[in-house]
């Protein structure tokens, strides 16, 4: 039994890598322009689709297939800053929750009509290794790698890029920002350009683990939103740490109990925190 929470304890840091990733975009966007991207796993859901049609249809190269759609999910992200994010930034909170929340249907509903309700995926299937007594499957271990490259080269991006840092200003002060000459709303249509990017790596690391259906997102953008509240709304470090301690608890929970009772206790550890910190392990008060 030993050997088996341990196993299921490494298999869910390689989960919190990649949760790490996912939740990285959606707490960049609140960090920023101060709003809850509740589409956000959607975004994940229509990047999968897409390296699924180029693969798989189109006839491409899965990984120009991953890079087209980092691209497209980019301009998505560029989009919904334009036509929907951006007209709502003055608007109360709740308006522009039901504006996001109303993407989730619309596309959730469009990827019905186009691709029907029956899972798609990519035959990919990488080797399971074995170390000592302990099973690894090589598809987590590729996305933890992936994620923590790509985790690594954002950090490098922030703190070492001009852009990075106008980013990192903005989200700490606008109005200081603005006074000192830089364009807040080019910041705004970079971060969710950076954003919508992400999602597509996401996808990327997915497509060997996942098959694809019209409500994968749901489930993945609660968990996005659960990390990054449990860290601390617009925190990256708490955001991070708080992807493995879900990870690492959901799997080891699974393996005592079940999956479903698994995501339980996940949520009442979420909830046991918000009631003790409710600004998050490591939020400020007032965000």
């Amino acid at each position: 039994m030993f050997e088996q929470i341990l196993n299921a304890a490494i298999n869910g840091i390689l989960l919190g890598g990649v949760l790490a990733l996912l939740a990285f975009g959606l707490n960049l966007i609140f960090g920023v322009v101060k709003i809850i991207h509740m589409a956000y796993g959607q975004f994940v859901m229509l990047g999968l689709y897409l390296i699924y049609v180029l693969t798989m249809q189109v006839h491409l190269p899965l990984v120009l297939s991953a890079l087209i759609a980092v691209f497209a999910m980019a301009i998505l992200g560029l989009l919904t800053q334009l036509l929907v994010i951006g007209p709502l930034l003055e608007a109360p909170r709740l308006n522009q929750l039901l504006a996001l929340a109303g993407l989730i249907i619309v596309f959730e509903n469009l990827a019905m009509v186009i691709w029907g309700a029956d899972y798609r995926g990519i035959p990919l299937y990488l080797p399971i290794l074995k170390i000592g007594n302990f099973f690894i499957r090589g598809s987590c271990l590729f996305a933890f790698l992936g994620a923590l490259i790509t985790l690594g080269l954002l950090y490098l991006f922030l703190n070492k890029t001009y852009i990075g840092l106008a980013i990192r200003a903005t989200a700490q002060d606008t109005e200081i920002v603005k006074l000192m000459g830089v364009n807040s709303r080019s910041v705004y249509f970079i971060t969710l350009a950076a954003g919508g990017a992400l999602t597509g790596i996401v996808a990327a690391f997915f497509t060997p683990i996942y098959t694809v259906h019209p409500h994968f997102g749901s489930s993945f953008t609660i968990m996005a939103f659960i990390i990054v509240v449990l860290g601390g709304m617009g925190n990256l470090l708490g955001g991070f740490i708080s992807a493995f301690i879900i990870g690492v608890v959901t799997s080891v929970s699974a393996v005592l109990t079940t999956t479903e009772i698994a995501d339980i206790i996940a949520l009442l550890i979420f909830i046991l925190v918000m009631l003790v910190r409710p600004q998050g392990l490591l939020g400020t008060r007032g965000i």
